[in-house]
């Protein structure tokens, strides 16, 4: 299958849903007029956060068509492959070691030569420096690289890390450089033109405003787009990026979830990944599992630290009706948030008890709330519930409402504390968060790991939920190399997790991009990047 196809039928939402939303989703004319399909193919994006050709400088959001990883994605399924340019990987027993083997073919654009395991660890060295603002570069930083032979590289960690392949792949905290290319011209180099090796040629860009590439015809990868020329347009205003696609002046364009439904009855496609490229979730703060919490993040006023009130939470919502809002169709409820059925620790089971056990129950709600006695019982009965904006997620202060309302129907006392991101980070690592706030995991991390991040003391210690037996195993699970005592160990958490209603699980999300029907066939894409776009040279035109 190229790509998935959407076109909303606009069917009914929920009842409570649209009369809590009435009137706030966004139309459009619905006016379409095509330009035919050129050798020029253009996307208009949203502005990057930054806007540099050094890719270890930015928060590796978008990766250049024409840089490359070690590792790849394959485009229809999402899992790793030789699609970059390693051409193998091998691990030693215990994963503290990985091997890879480049393509003996590999070369840089413009004539800087072949890619050799030199390029790599130079690539590294610059990329794991002082100013280096890569997401996941911290990992790569405990790593130490060598150059066996020619096209041969080993990286040597530590400790185990069975999910090393996520540093070059979908998180991408990698990118190859030449270093011939820096010998000769320097850094200044790098931030004119960056050579690359991908199937396509950096030709400039105009700050702020775009980046253009061309096609590479017979290279070598045997990649060969269709097209002759790529470029990308930041344009801040959905409304304009939507008039563009109209018109016709854009191929494809990144729209608000809210948009697609118009561009979808203006005739335009929305195609989305072929897997989940984000998971969204609501997080309870401090640690309220832990009976014995430290004064300084003491959660046992919470009104969440009674299991009785976070299973009422979760039985109050409409989950169907949420996310149709939220996102449109086809987006299902997610069991449990960082687990994925692409990575190891995915428990069928769970999936299959989500309707019985977080299952809309207003009924089951009410009467949880009173045997818990809420909200007399309770010091702290109010849910501060924060309403924030995160780029590339423009439904999270909608999501907080829209809880807000549901659980405001059963009877549980809520509080919005309107604050942007960086406020509720400083506040959740310096373990003085009393809230519950949305929460993104994107691109889709390994299980192993994201379960990790937020829910355990061993990655992020602030995220951390308290739970003696979820800590537990998640200490088992960093020395563990067995790949199926790893499997037992992961369902285990999850396990805990939805058993104990330790969070709010929302959604899996597929990245969608909306194309002019006119111009654009298909685009096969995976959803594993930052950005939720990649594959372009898959790009099919009309």
């Amino acid at each position: 299958m190229l790509h998935k196809k959407s076109k909303f039928s606009g069917a009914p939402k929920r009842v409570l849903t649209s009369m809590l939303l009435a009137g706030t989703i966004l139309t459009a004319a619905g006016v379409t007029h095509a330009a035919m399909a050129s050798e020029k193919v253009v996307i208009a994006v949203s502005p990057l956060g930054a806007d540099s050709n050094l890719y270890w400088t930015t928060t590796g959001a978008f990766i250049f068509p024409s840089m490359q990883t070690l590792v790849g994605n394959d485009a229809a399924t999402g899992k790793y492959d030789n699609s970059q340019l390693a051409e193998s990987w091998e691990h030693n027993e215990d994963f503290t070691s990985w091997t890879f083997k480049l393509h003996p073919n590999a070369e840089f654009n413009g004539e800087w030569g072949p890619v050799t395991a030199a390029d790599v660890v130079h690539s590294f060295n610059i990329h794991t420096g002082d100013d280096a603002k890569l997401s996941g570069i911290k990992q790569l930083k405990t790593a130490t690289i060598t150059a066996v032979d020619d096209h041969t590289v080993r990286f040597d960690l530590p400790s185990p890390v069975p999910n090393f392949l996520f540093s070059h792949a979908g998180r991408g905290s990698l990118v190859i450089y030449s270093k011939a290319q820096f010998e000769a011209e320097g850094i200044e180099g790098y931030e004119t033109a960056p050579a690359g090796s991908g199937p396509f040629q950096y030709e400039g860009r105009e700050v702020g405003q775009s980046l253009t590439f061309t096609t590479i015809k017979d290279h070598w990868t045997g990649v060969s787009p269709e097209f002759d020329e790529i470029e990308f347009r930041w344009v801040s205003e959905p409304s304009t990026r939507f008039a563009m696609l109209s018109a016709g002046e854009a191929h494809a364009v990144t729209l608000p979830r809210d948009l697609r439904e118009d561009a979808a009855e203006a005739g335009q496609s929305v195609l989305s990944s072929s897997a989940g490229a984000m998971q969204s979730t609501m997080l309870f703060t401090g640690q309220f599992m832990n009976p014995e919490a430290e004064e300084t993040r003491d959660a046992r006023t919470y009104a969440w630290a009674d299991v009785r009130v976070r299973e009422a939470v979760n039985r109050a919502l409409d989950r169907d009706g949420i996310l149709e809002v939220l996102y449109g169709e086809g987006v299902e409820a997610l069991p449990v948030y960082t687990m994925d059925p692409r990575f190891p620790g995915y428990s069928q089971d769970l999936a299959d008890r989500f309707d019985a056990d977080y299952g809309y129950d207003p009924e089951k709600a009410m009467a949880l709330l009173k045997e818990a006695g809420y909200p007399d019982a309770f010091d702290n009965a109010a849910i501060p519930l924060v309403v924030t904006s995160l780029a590339g997620n423009p439904e999270f202060a909608q999501m907080a409402e829209l809880v807000q309302a549901y659980l405001d129907v059963v009877g549980i006392q809520t509080e919005m504390r309107e604050q942007d991101w960086a406020t509720g980070n400083t506040a959740i690592r310096g373990f003085t968060a009393d809230f519950v706030t949305p929460m993104r995991n994107a691109p889709v991390r390994p299980a192993a790991l994201g379960v990790q991040i937020f829910f355990t003391d061993q990655a992020s210690p602030h995220l951390n939920v308290g739970d003696p037996e979820i800590n537990d195993l998640g200490a088992k699970l960093v020395s563990e190399t067995n790949p199926a005592l790893r499997d037992e160990l992961l369902q285990g958490m999850f396990t805990r997790i939805f058993d104990g209603y330790a969070h709010i699980p929302m959604a899996a999300v597929p990245a969608s991009v909306v194309v002019n029907s006119d111009l654009v066939e298909g685009w096969s894409f995976p959803g594993s990047t930052s950005s939720g776009l990649s594959h372009y040279e898959l790009i099919d035109l009309k």
